[in-house]
């Protein structure tokens, strides 16, 4: 695995979002939501992050150190709609230039060490977040392959609609489906746990319903998986590439408004994927480098985005993982719904 380096993550939006969450957390005064429309606000921004001192990062090395910045950038990725103004902002030059130094000891710091590493088989967690109406749902461990079979059909028939339904107009405001997962396929995701965390699912997921409650199952491999291990954009470009399914007139309208792009778009074609791999997991590096980017194909024509998958998340794709008991463990989240994603303890506690 590549080190990662503050070059990696000043290169996409999720990245400068969480150096910019970092620096608020060191300055006290910057908050991420700064208003820096115009050039005199963004000089007072650039000046405050000039300020900045990243020395502290340097020492941070506990794993749970990042959660709330990370958090915040992982909640501000969404691709139905423009992008938040917080992602505008951090994308001017003399922005990305004046958080290099925040970036450059976030990269360092023992506490993101873990986040280039592949998946944990030794310590798979299936979480599933629930409410009083979303009940919680235990892993559904056979039956991949039809259910992918299935999600396919479905994919294929969603862009035959809306190629017939939906103006080729990238402007004009329709919406529809957004992920570049399998989402909806109720395939099984897992993630790992950290030090006082069940899993990192609960507190870095995009889109969250902002569930309180969960029940986390761990699970085991019934065999060595194959995984195909996104750690940068390009192990995502070259998975669309080798295994590419076109969803453009699905998808044209969303991720323009979320990326600008006018053009053909391709997602990973599931079902094919999982003829020659078992999973495919993203890293901590490999989301906060490649999400919520176009990036482009090897077709000279085509791109990609990396929509609803979480940092560490991995999506298995055949029928490959087993419970290692029949009693998940429950975890809650004392915050107000609206309140922060990383206040989450073992109700026996």
């Amino acid at each position: 695995m590549a080190v990662l380096t503050a070059d990696d993550l000043l290169i996409g939006p999720r990245g400068r979002g969480l150096c910019t969450a970092v620096a608020h957390r060191l300055s006290g005064e910057l908050w991420p939501g700064s208003r820096a429309n115009g050039t005199a606000e963004r000089d007072v921004l650039i000046r405050a992050l000039e300020a900045v001192d990243p020395t502290p990062v340097y020492a941070w090395r506990d794993p749970l150190a990042f959660v709330e910045p990370m958090d915040w950038s992982v909640s501000n990725a969404m691709y139905w709609q423009p992008p938040h103004e917080q992602d505008v902002v951090a994308a001017d030059p003399g922005v990305v230039a004046a958080l290099r130094p925040v970036a450059d000891a976030v990269a360092t710091a023992p506490a993101s060490a873990w986040w280039n590493t592949p998946v944990d088989l030794a310590v798979l967690r299936y979480t599933s977040r629930f409410d009083a109406g979303h009940p919680p749902s235990p892993p559904t461990l056979t039956g991949a392959r039809e259910r992918l079979d299935r999600w396919r059909v479905g994919v294929l028939e969603d862009d035959h609609a809306a190629a017939t339904d939906r103006p080729a107009d990238p402007v004009a405001p329709f919406s529809g489906c957004w992920w570049s997962t399998p989402a909806m396929a109720s395939l099984v995701t897992t993630t790992r746990p950290l030090p006082a965390l069940g899993s990192v699912e609960l507190v870095w997921e995009e889109d969250s319903l902002g569930q309180r409650s969960a029940l986390i199952w761990p699970l085991t491999t019934t065999r060595v998986p194959r995984v195909w291990e996104v750690d940068r954009p390009a192990a995502w470009v070259r998975l669309v590439d080798r295994y590419p399914l076109e969803v453009t007139n699905a998808r044209r309208h969303d991720w323009y408004r979320t990326t600008g792009r006018v053009g053909r778009w391709r997602i990973p074609d599931w079902s094919a994927v999982a003829d020659d791999w078992d999973a495919v997991h993203v890293t901590v590096a490999g989301y906060l480098t490649t999400a919520t980017r176009a990036l482009p194909l090897g077709d000279g024509d085509s791109a990609t985005i990396l929509a609803g998958w979480n940092p560490d998340q991995t999506w298995w794709l055949t029928d490959t993982l087993a419970t290692t008991t029949g009693h998940p463990a429950s975890w809650h989240n004392p915050c107000d719904p609206n309140g922060p994603d990383f206040a989450w303890r073992p109700d026996s506690q």
